[in-house]
């Protein structure tokens, strides 16, 4: 039962992203519940498992919902990689270091995504996206990390723990 808080935690992530937030939204704004849950497993779980997740996760939201294969991967890979780099360490059971890693994360993919726009032939004013919807879903992905951060660390430390007292038997 506990060995699937991450991969449920991962649909609930694909869930909100593609159904949920596309229709409840405040202009258009939506946080990134998938990068919350990637750079939450890369602080709980190190650099390489964050990134495999974040990789994984990436290419299955490019294949399915993506104009662009592999750029949400490369941004969800480097997220977790980036989330790994605080696995192990004193401050990361603080939600600060996580959610700011999010944030960061956000606003990385945000800013490849409005290049690959830019590449394609697109035109938007840089300042009104950048105020308009880059910066109100780094934030609102900061505020979702929190939680998710809080409620994947307590499903993995059941299932770290439950995994070393089998295994000592």
């Amino acid at each position: 039962m506990r060995r699937i808080i991450l991969p449920a935690m991962i649909l609930i992530g694909i869930y909100l992203d593609s159904i949920l937030f596309s229709r409840l939204n405040i202009g258009g704004i939506r946080p990134d519940a998938l990068m919350s849950v990637v750079v939450s497993a890369g602080v709980l779980l190190g650099s390489m498992q964050g990134g495999l997740i974040g990789l994984g996760v990436g290419l299955f939201m490019d294949v399915l919902f993506g104009k662009f294969i592999g750029l949400s991967a490369m941004s969800y890979m480097a997220a977790g990689m980036v989330g790994g780099l605080f696995y192990q360490k004193f401050f990361a059971d603080n939600v600060i270091v996580p959610a700011a890693v999010a944030a960061a994360g956000a606003l990385l993919k945000e800013h490849i995504m409005m290049l690959a726009v830019l590449l394609n032939g697109g035109t938007f004013s840089y300042g009104a996206m950048l105020g308009g919807y880059v910066l109100p879903c780094t934030v609102l992905t900061l505020a979702l990390e929190m939680p998710v951060h809080v409620l994947l660390k307590r499903g993995l430390a059941r299932q770290v723990h439950a995994e070393h007292r089998s295994s000592r038997t």
